[in-house]
């Protein structure tokens, strides 16, 4: 079998290139290298619920760039910041014709920031003109007459109606009394309810509950471990907890170590408990939630979410004329901005019927009636 050889046409052509030798590549210093496992530890460090809120917001930036063309980085340019953000300002709501929220926007620039610095690229890209251009939106969204709403107070006028519709004769039921409960006494957000675990709740008397928060958003580095902890002495909340914890002993489900709350089907059987050492995710709670304001026919069930537990305290004592400051002390860390506890302390003060304006200035304002006799001149 003769083969026959393959002629390929070709030209010559003169290379007046000269031939150098290769250049060797730089020495990498493994001083200024993370081994793999610290790489991995700093991708999954920060809050969870952070994290993946950035990672959804740098999702959305990234396919923004794919569909114009542009490479998101990191680095990620400045040009591509403003663009992004520039977009984002005239982007509408396709079902509600709104545009984007200022929030949002503000939200987008963090997280793509936030992802250049967990790159090792800090302060990248620039945020100047992206800031402006976020300015001049926030100014038109109030212009427009467009609010951020946010999640309404639970506050006890609330949770007493919710729970009128949460059946003491059910696993079901049960857990759901003790979610609102204790997301109302331990101003707890639905991750930190969906943490916690059957230990992290103790009986110490017949009229007393410790609760403990042991992972929580506003945990500083340099605070002391263990949690924080929040005594419970509200009978309602004391008889929902032993009657749920002796409804999980009777299935052989109280171990210390489980998830406290669980997740329930239709047939009184509980969940699996999830990877992540959960019962029930948080977005279960949140759901759980809204699902109970709308059986309770609540007033605000349309726009009600888990958050509105958390809000709940600072609202009612806010009902009784406390404070801003007073209630930050009372509720010590649960906050760490004053500006949410002011807004709740003057939603309470409205719920009640009364101004949200202190001191003097709410009693001079309030003399101010139309139906007044006239003051005669001196």
């Amino acid at each position: 079998m003769n083969d026959e050889l393959e002629v390929f046409e070709a030209e010559l052509v003169d290379d007046d290139t000269p031939n150098l030798p290769a250049v060797p590549a730089e020495p990498v210093d493994i001083n200024r290298t993370l081994t793999p496992e610290a790489r991995k530890a700093m991708e999954e460090s920060g809050r969870e619920n952070t994290r993946e809120t950035y990672k959804a917001r740098w999702k959305a930036y990234a396919n923004w760039c794919a569909q114009n063309g542009r490479t998101p980085g990191p680095p990620t340019t400045e040009e591509n910041l403003v663009s992004y953000v520039e977009y984002l300002c005239r982007k509408t709501d396709p079902k509600t014709g709104r545009p984007t929220t200022p929030g949002t926007i503000r939200l987008a620039i963090a997280a793509i920031r936030k992802t250049n610095a967990r790159a090792r690229y800090p302060d990248t890209p620039n945020q100047d003109a992206a800031l402006e251009l976020y300015a001049d939106h926030r100014y038109a969204w109030d212009e427009a007459g467009h609010t951020q709403r946010s999640a309404p107070p639970l506050d006890l006028i609330r949770i007493r109606q919710m729970l009128t519709v949460c059946p003491v004769d059910t696993l079901a039921g049960l857990r759901d009394r003790v979610l609102l409960l204790l997301g109302y006494y331990m101003r707890a957000r639905r991750s930190e309810l969906a943490r916690l675990r059957i230990s992290d709740v103790q009986l110490l008397a017949p009229t007393l509950l410790l609760a403990i928060k042991r992972v929580s958003k506003n945990t500083k580095v340099g605070d002391e471990p263990g949690g924080k902890e929040y005594e419970i002495d509200d009978p309602t909340t004391l008889d929902a907890i032993r009657l749920y914890l002796a409804a999980l002993a009777a299935l052989g489900q109280r171990a210390p170590h489980l998830p406290l709350l669980r997740s329930v089907d239709q047939w009184g059987h509980l969940g699996v408990i999830n990877k992540k050492g959960q019962g029930i995710t948080p977005v279960a709670i949140n759901t759980a939630v809204q699902r109970i304001a709308v059986r309770a026919q609540l007033d605000v069930a349309d726009i009600v979410t888990a958050h509105g537990l958390r809000a709940g305290v600072p609202t009612d004592l806010g009902a009784k004329g406390l404070s801003a400051s007073e209630i930050k002390a009372l509720t010590g860390t649960d906050w760490s901005s004053d500006k949410m506890v002011e807004k709740y302390r003057k939603t309470g003060r409205r719920r009640a019927g009364v101004r949200s304006d202190e001191g003097s200035r709410s009693g001079a304002l309030s003399m101010l009636r139309v139906d007044a006799p006239a003051e005669k001149p001196e």
